[in-house]
């Protein structure tokens, strides 16, 4: 079953002389230079040597096993274990975990499930590699689950949008991560995985799309963007893309976009959504907080006082803190 099953599922390896020709090709349409000084594609080098390493691991091991079996190599207790965890098709934790306990890779309880996401990841991180010259050659969304660190993903993004404006006296500490629901329009999607065949997608002008993610603890209204109660027993509600930017709102505001601007009541109640790489709850699966319209958009034509506005305004994103709404990368 491993040698028959289990190993033709594992992706072949990188080959490193290949990625590095390909990565120092790469470039930004609004960046000077290419390669690794862009940081996007700093981050890919960085998650291709990090993939590179599950791979080997993997292939090590049920080669080992297999070996094992065959009578080629000696059965340790170790091996028999890995034997006895994948025929229950678990995960053996060599494949999750290092010698020391810190993690490695990703979680899934099933074996099944943990060599497709690997397949998955392998392909997103080949797409991106496999580019032709320029900056169109970049995914037009990123499937966020299939990165080892999303946190760097969305570090690498605000670097490249601040550099992009440092003419316009942006600086990365005062950088603001921004965000946009995608809903109701053509560039509006759903995909649970990299594989984006078929979806016609218009990159943003500025920053990247994201997608893959569930949203747990309330239901969505797409044509609104808004949330609202779930319908049925549903826990997981799939939940459209979305455009990560950057502002700055601490730049000179005679000089740049990014400038100072008075705050403007909009109608809009915004609930910060925290984005999680699992269900378990933890900082340590902490990625980071997205905003969400908390009830639909309010008619400013109709006047309200303003104790009575802030009361339902605070009752609207308490709702949904009480009931721990949060978005989910993967839901096992």
């Amino acid at each position: 079953m491993i040698e028959n099953e289990f190993m033709k599922m594992v992706p072949e390896e990188f080959d490193m002389n290949y990625a590095n020709t390909q990565l120092e090709k790469m470039k930004h349409k609004r960046l000077e230079g290419s390669g690794k000084t862009i940081p996007l594609v700093m981050f890919l080098f960085q998650e291709i040597q990090r993939f590179q390493r599950i791979i080997l691991i993997v292939k090590g091991w049920f080669t080992d096993c297999v070996q094992a079996i065959d009578g080629q190599i000696i059965m340790s207790p170790e091996l028999a274990e890995c034997i006895k965890v994948i025929n229950n098709l678990q995960v053996p934790k060599p494949f999750m975990y290092d010698p020391s306990g810190a993690e490695i890779s990703w979680l899934n309880p099933s074996l099944g499930g943990w060599l497709g996401s690997m397949v998955d990841r392998h392909y997103q991180l080949n797409l991106w590699l496999a580019c032709k010259d320029g900056y169109t050659s970049r995914p037009p969304s990123f499937w966020l689950t299939g990165f080892f660190n999303p946190t760097g993903f969305l570090t690498a993004v605000r670097q490249e949008i601040c550099r992009a404006n440092v003419k316009n006296n942006w600086a990365l500490d005062a950088v603001n991560q921004t965000n946009l629901v995608i809903g109701g329009n053509r560039n509006s999607f759903f995909v649970p995985d990299a594989r984006l065949e078929g979806k016609n997608i218009t990159e943003p002008n500025e920053g990247v799309y994201i997608h893959g993610l569930y949203l747990e603890g309330a239901g969505f209204e797409k044509s609104g963007t808004y949330l609202k109660d779930s319908v049925g027993k549903e826990t997981f509600f799939p939940f459209p893309n979305i455009q990560i930017s950057a502002e700055c709102p601490d730049a000179d505001k005679n000089k740049g976009p990014g400038g100072s601007k008075k705050p403007v009541n909009t109608g809009e109640v915004w609930y910060e959504c925290p984005v999680y790489r699992y269900p378990q709850r933890t900082d340590r699966y902490f990625i980071t907080k997205l905003k969400i319209l908390a009830e639909p958009k309010q008619d400013q034509s109709k006047t309200r006082k303003q104790d009575q506005s802030q009361k339902e305004t605070s009752a609207s994103i308490n709702q949904w803190k009480l009931r721990g709404v949060a978005l989910i990368c993967q839901k096992d």
